[in-house]
């Protein structure tokens, strides 16, 4: 049994992650952010974690993508770092906790190391992911997807890929000052093992009143690109029965990607984004492109989810006859992610000593992580705090200090049980 655990200091936790949040990114008249991806504000905090680090003895590397490894020495020479993080960029209108809770909880476990002079057998590594969002430069969990070199998105792809305002990636890079030297691959950068503590970002944790979420796997995901092919034509001209607007097919087909998830049970599908090429309240689209994301616990129920979505589509386009037609781009995906049994033991057993076994939940992740990418390569695992009203991606987002603190706890406890296991060999 591993020595207990040091109480790490709450009061701290949340002054550091509701000073910060305030200071780089804050939305004005809310405790929402905005802090995209590799922007001004972004470029600000991590200057910011990177002398936080290096104040508790961290040697602090930055990888080819940008993503910012901070490593505290351990006694032994020959080992890999146990990881521990997530991400600081949020959506354009996001919340002070997703992601960031998990990089600032990282870094109180690193306070808290330094300040008990505690010395670990591994080395303990806090990580902040780059552009796990997708929001500015579109591709979620992307730079932990090519560390894991898993992604279908490789590193020069990666590079290409450009913001609204056509600046891409590399450049972005460059432009803060954080196109490290470190390769981004796991093969030369490795990690021993990966921690992720996260808010839910959903309703299961706090309508059970439980305290602790076990996350034992991501579920499987894949994004679709559809454009709608129609005529354009005059608005006030066109008799009805001689259009074909893509825009009128086009809410056709999504409401039927919603009619079918409901219908099959099988996941969730979503359209979030919508656009059409004309723009122009006097003429008939003649073309629009909208985004589909369809998540289910397994790959199969993501492909036979897909399979029926597209079947349906099919169906419209027959019985509109009306020379409108469809093309899809599958654009992303994350297959099905299993986390490791010592990762999750290692949580278990923590989160069991906190709270004991009526305040856990062991359960799935419904939303992509970077833990989702780091699992298909190293052994890993996440910790769940529950989230308000399941409310994430919001600038309502909110999970209480009291929480924020217990997750934080168990994040450090359970990097120690799993740095004890490898240190007695009963891990290897």
């Amino acid at each position: 049994m591993p020595p207990k655990a040091p109480k790490i200091n709450a009061d701290r936790l949340d002054s550091t992650l509701q000073t910060t949040c305030s200071t780089w990114g804050a939305l004005s008249e809310s405790t929402g952010m905005r802090r995209l991806a590799l922007s001004n504000e972004d470029k600000l905090v991590r200057g910011w974690l990177v002398d936080e680090c290096k104040a508790v003895g961290c040697k602090v590397k930055v990888d080819a993508m940008g993503n910012i490894f901070a490593i505290r020495p351990g006694t032994a020479s020959d080992k890999k770092p146990i990881g521990m993080g997530s991400h600081l960029d949020t959506q354009p209108a996001g919340g002070r906790y997703d992601g960031i809770l998990g990089v600032q909880s990282a870094l109180e476990v690193l306070r808290t190391l330094d300040e008990n002079n505690i010395q670990t057998h591994c080395p303990i590594a806090l990580i902040d992911w780059t552009n796990e969002e997708g929001a500015r430069f579109p591709g979620a969990m992307m730079c932990s997807g090519v560390w894991s070199t898993k992604s279908s998105a490789g590193l020069e792809a990666c590079y290409e890929v450009v913001d609204v305002d056509g600046c891409n990636m590399r450049k972005a890079l460059e432009d803060i000052g954080y196109l490290g030297d470190t390769a981004c691959d796991y093969r030369e950068n490795g990690l021993e093992s990966y921690f992720e503590l996260h808010i839910e970002q959903g309703p299961k944790l706090e309508a059970a009143n439980k305290k602790i979420g076990v996350v034992t796997a991501v579920q499987g995901m894949k994004w679709f690109a559809v454009r709608v092919s129609g005529v354009e034509g005059h608005s006030g001209t066109t008799p009805m029965e001689s259009r074909s607007d893509a825009l009128v097919t086009a809410a056709r087909l999504i409401m039927a990607i919603s009619e079918t998830a409901n219908a099959t049970s099988l996941g969730v599908a979503t359209v979030g984004v919508i656009k059409n090429d004309t723009q122009s309240q006097a003429t008939i689209p003649s073309g629009v492109e909208f985004i589909i994301d369809v998540r289910c616990s397994t790959d199969q129920m993501v492909d036979d989810l897909c399979a029926a979505i597209f079947k349906s589509f099919d169906g419209i386009i027959q019985a509109e006859k009306n020379n409108t037609s469809y093309r899809v781009v599958r654009t992303w995906g994350l297959p099905e992610s299993v986390f490791h049994k010592d990762c999750i033991e290692a949580v278990r057993s923590a989160a069991l000593n906190a709270v004991g076994i009526s305040n856990i939940m062991e359960m799935k992740s419904g939303a992509g992580h970077d833990a989702a990418w780091t699992s298909k390569v190293v052994k890993s695992s996440m910790i769940f705090v529950p989230s308000k009203d399941g409310i994430s991606h919001n600038p309502a987002e909110y999970t209480s200090p009291e929480d924020c603190a217990l997750g934080a706890q168990i994040l450090l406890d359970a990097v120690l049980r799993y740095d004890d296991g490898v240190k007695s060999g009963s891990i290897v």
